[in-house]
């Protein structure tokens, strides 16, 4: 009796407890859960939408639109961007939005925004566009500044998934930047070359570690002696059937999925062995972004596989663009002083067409200035970008930094910039890209590789 007691009280209890347990779960769990779900779908720097929240809110906006139309706008500030750049003018460009509209920080370097518009106001979605962009213009920060904005939108919201929008918006964005224009709208043909870059994506990490993306190398000349002085190291990618892809193709999408890194140092590591026996005055210049040199450990990578391949230190230059000058968390100057302190040359590359100072300049242990094309190429018909160029070199002389010249594609070009002062250039005039074959046997003409003099005459 006394053991049928405590089976009955027993099961009262567990009865109780999976009550309270159901309680906790409707109650206190379920607020739980909820609240996991509102912070996974809020952005905590801007306090806007994730990329969830956003399509998630998108989702029942696009439901409420009844017979208004749907656009999608999306603020891109580019791979080069600084780490949170979006959260210093995210919310403002929010408290723009029209009553009803979503913003979200889907990436973190683009914002988007959802919002509907009377389908008989076709012209709303650039008017938006527009005053977005002229706000963007009058921030003091470089990264709004060069921003590029995407659109897309559609009239029948139910035929088409918020997130399909705004992914058309995001493509237009960045064919904004690739046409060096302020705003796209999304075109068919943009589809399709969504549809090139997705595959290009989708095999660049294989192509990577497979040794499928090369060095390619580009003279650098004396522009007195025509002497070889050393040839600027450039990546191509080696496709088995699409031939030899440009980088234009694919180095945004490396920075964009942090990939940078690995290429670089693989097209690095490539240039280095086969350079080991190349002439020991030529140097190789290497391009290094911005994104890279937040990298604490950085410098030791460099500086590992310089060691590891016995390739002199004093024989690397590596450029940095503009970019690298606007530095306000300080990370970028220890990793190139270390480099320097290593014998390690730094060039800073494409200068003319930033914000660079001369307090900028000096910040950083510059060995080289090197002109940007845009400017060089013409030297020689306008006045402004020929006074541009002469400054440059005027600045060079006062800092004792040499000059080199990029984009020469003429000989006109190459005499006007000698007649400047400047000693350096580079540029089709003295020959495209080569791949490192056709670079041995340039070098070999020019009796640059010393084994090979050697072999030669030994068999002669």
């Amino acid at each position: 009796m006394e053991m049928l007691v405590i089976i009955i009280a027993l099961s009262i209890l567990l009865v109780a407890a999976a009550g309270a347990f159901m309680r906790f779960s409707r109650r206190g769990g379920s607020g739980t859960w909820s609240r996991a779900r509102k912070a996974a779908a809020r952005d905590a720097a801007t306090g806007l939408a994730t990329r969830q929240g956003l399509l998630e809110a998108g989702a029942q906006l696009r439901l409420r639109a009844g017979d208004r139309m749907l656009a999608a706008i999306v603020v891109d500030v580019g791979p080069h961007a600084t780490a949170g750049a979006l959260g210093d003018f995210a919310p403002s460009i929010a408290a723009m939005l029209p009553l009803g509209a979503i913003a979200g920080i889907i990436e973190p370097t683009r914002l988007a925004c959802l919002t509907t518009f009377d389908r008989y106001a076709v012209d709303a979605p650039e008017q938006l566009a527009r005053r977005i962009a002229d706000a963007l213009a009058g921030y003091p920060q470089a990264d709004a500044r060069s921003a590029t904005i995407g659109l897309a939108s559609t009239d029948d919201p139910q035929a088409q998934p918020a997130e399909a929008l705004v992914e058309a918006a995001a493509t237009a964005a960045a064919a904004a930047r690739a046409e060096g224009v302020r705003s796209l709208r999304f075109t068919k043909e943009m589809a399709a070359r969504a549809r090139a870059r997705a595959v290009i994506a989708r095999s660049l990490p294989d192509a990577i570690s497979n040794g499928a993306i090369v060095p390619y190398f580009e003279p650098i000349i004396d522009l007195e002696t025509n002497e070889l002085l050393g040839l600027e190291v450039l990546a191509r990618w080696e496709h088995p059937t699409h031939g030899v892809i440009a980088p234009a193709h694919f180095i945004d999408i490396a920075l964009e999925r942090n990939l940078i890194a690995d290429l670089t140092l693989s097209v690095m590591r490539q240039a280095l062995t086969a350079a080991r026996d190349w002439d020991p005055r030529l140097i190789l210049a290497v391009n290094f972004s911005v994104t890279q040199l937040r990298d604490p450990w950085l410098a030791q990578k460099v500086i590992r596989l310089l060691s590891e391949l016995g390739f002199p230190p004093a024989r690397l230059e590596i450029e940095l663009t503009e970019g690298v000058l606007m530095d306000p968390q300080g990370v970028v100057s220890p990793t190139v002083e270390s480099l320097k302190a290593q014998g390690v040359r730094i060039a800073l590359d494409d200068f003319g067409t930033g914000v660079s100072s001369l307090t900028h300049l000096r910040a950083l242990p510059f060995d080289r200035i090197k002109i940007d094309h845009t400017i060089v190429t013409e030297v020689c018909e306008d006045p402004a970008r020929a006074a541009i160029a002469d400054a440059v070199i005027r600045l060079g002389e006062s800092l004792n930094l040499p000059v080199t010249a990029e984009g020469v594609e003429s000989r006109r070009i190459a005499d006007r910039l000698r007649a400047m002062g400047c000693a350096v250039g580079q540029g089709y005039l003295f020959g495209q890209p080569m791949s490192l074959m056709q670079t041995r046997r340039m070098l070999a003409e020019q009796r640059l590789i010393p084994n090979m003099v050697t072999s030669q005459r030994l068999a002669g």
